[in-house]
This record gives structure tokens, sequence and C-alpha cells, in this order.
């Protein structure tokens, strides 16, 4: 039975066992722990706000942060866990998200996990990351497949790899335009975050230069595009979603990326920030054969170097 075959076999027989037993065993499969509080440490309030914001200077200074967040799918609370951290290590900075089903969810779906991990470079006199390298990761039960992407602007060249169970089965080599910076997704966010792209304002879209995860597609446009939508267009959604609910929530961003990179059909996801750009609440729309998986803020830290 082909892997998708069997996730859909699975779902619909969780259904049927919920609605005869009333109840699940519990499977759990936990993120690496957080790093112990010290002095150094700060928490991020369950609104999204903490001591040391400020909405644009050095980006580096996001180095430490750690957000945590809840999975929901279908009927199931909790049903999958995402941890997403900014550091530095070994003298180059790096993000890493982490999503996985867990609990019942994950012994059905063979703990689907997916893992993106990127290095920067940071370029406009600290203000902004470039994408270096973007690896993608998506695991389900043994089964395994990898992309990871390299960004040369000496030479001017992208480079990507494609694996399966650690078995290279395609690669690419573009150029690169030498005014054009491609960033990723986790790049995208701690720019925007930065102010970066510009001004952040409801009503306002910007769009940034990106790549398709796994496949080359020159005839679709390649880009990440941010709207943020004006206090009436916010109410209409939340009303037809039932979301965006979240104490502390104040901005929605509505944000397409290609579809190949979450598996998704369409690349739309949807999610509310706090007054500092925690996100708090998010909606990735169509993921394929799951459908809308909704994520809820649980808590966050910033661990600054002594």
């Amino acid at each position: 039975m082909s892997q998708p075959t069997r996730l859909v076999v699975n779902l619909l027989f969780s259904l049927i066992l919920l609605t005869i037993c009333g109840s699940s065993p519990a499977f759990s499969l936990a993120l690496p722990e957080a790093v112990k509080s010290d002095p150094s440490e700060q928490t991020i309030d369950k609104w999204g706000k903490f001591d040391s914001f400020a909405l644009d200077g050095d980006i580096r200074r996001f180095a430490g942060e750690t957000l945590n967040y809840d999975v929901d799918f279908m009927i199931f609370t909790n049903a999958g866990e995402a941890q997403m951290s900014f550091y530095e290590e070994n003298g180059k900075f790096k993000c890493r998200l982490v999503v996985q089903t867990k609990g019942f969810v994950g012994f059905l779906t063979s703990y689907v996990k997916h893992i993106y991990i990127s290095s920067f470079y940071i370029v406009d006199g600290g203000k902004k990351l470039r994408t270096a390298t973007f690896d993608r990761e998506i695991i389900v039960g043994g089964e395994r497949e990898r992309i990871f992407h390299a960004m040369d602007y000496v030479s001017l060249r992208h480079r990507w790899f494609i694996f399966k169970n650690d078995e290279l089965v395609g690669q690419f080599n573009k150029p690169l335009s030498e005014n054009t910076q491609l960033d990723d997704v986790l790049g995208a966010f701690y720019n925007f975050r930065n102010a970066a792209y510009g001004k952040i304002e409801k009503g306002r879209s910007y769009n940034i230069p990106t790549f398709w995860t796994k496949d080359d597609q020159p005839e679709k446009e390649n880009k990440i595009s941010i709207y943020i939508p004006t206090e009436s267009e916010q109410r209409i959604y939340e009303e037809a979603e039932g979301a965006g609910t979240m104490e502390g929530s104040k901005r929605l961003m509505k944000v397409e990326v290609p579809s190949d990179l979450f598996k998704t059909e369409n690349g739309e996801l949807y999610y509310w920030t706090s007054e500092h750009l925690i996100p708090l609440e998010a909606i990735y729309k169509d993921f394929i054969l799951f459908g809308d998986l909704r994520f809820r803020f649980s808590g966050g830290t910033i661990h600054r170097n002594k």
C-alpha cells in the first residue's frame, strides 16, 4: 500500500475508533528540551510580547529566540507541535523550524516530521539576512525526502540537490542574478519582522523573490507574497474562519509561498501577530492529505549570550 493511501486509511480508522471508544492511547514524540532558565533568558509572554522588543535594528539581536506552538488538525487538538529557533552556531546565524505530529495522530501518520534549516549571510549593515543555505527534510515513518539549496553570491550560482533516503535523485544548477537576493521562508520571516522590506502597515503588500523548493518551474513566479489586510478585511476573514481570537492578536498576515515548500495545494497561510510581531495563531491552508493545520502559540524565550 502506498504511503498516501496508508495515511488516508489510518485517518479514517482513527475517526471510527474515536467514535466507538471515545478515547485514544497516548503516544508522544517530544521536541528537544528548551534551554534551561538563567538570568540571561527572558520569557516571551502569552500575548507575544517581550521587554527588549525593537521594530528594527541589527537583526542579530534575534539570536537566542525560540518560539513554540501547538498544532490542531481536523477534530484533533494538540495533534502536533512546532518549534522555531534563531541562533548562532560556530559564527554562523541559522534558523531551524521543526513541525511534527504526536500522540494518537502521530501514531496513525507514522510521526510525520518536517525539518527546515537555513543559514545566512548578514547584509545591509546588519539589518537583513541573505540566505546562504536552505535544508528541507520530510520524514514519514522510514521514508525520508531531503532537499538542500546553496546560494553562492560570488560565483552567482544556485545549486540544489534532492535526496530520497540518502540517495541523490536529482540536482539543479542555475545562475543567480547579480541584482537579486533570493530569500527562503525562514529568512523572510525574520527580515519582515525587522522591517527590512519596508514599513509594516495594514493595507500594504510585500513581494519577496524566492525559489521553488523541489522543482525547477521557471514558468511560475518565484516569490513570497505578504499582505497585511485592512481592519475591515481582517474582521471578514476572522468571522469566516472563526480565528484570530487569541488574546493579544493585533495584525493578520496573508502569505503565499511556493506550494511545494510545505506540500500544500496553493501555498496559502494566514497568521495573526502580537504587537511585537510574534505569530500567536496561524492557519496553513490545504496541506495535502491533511487539510488545514492550525497553530497556536504556546510560549517562547529569548536567550542572550552572556
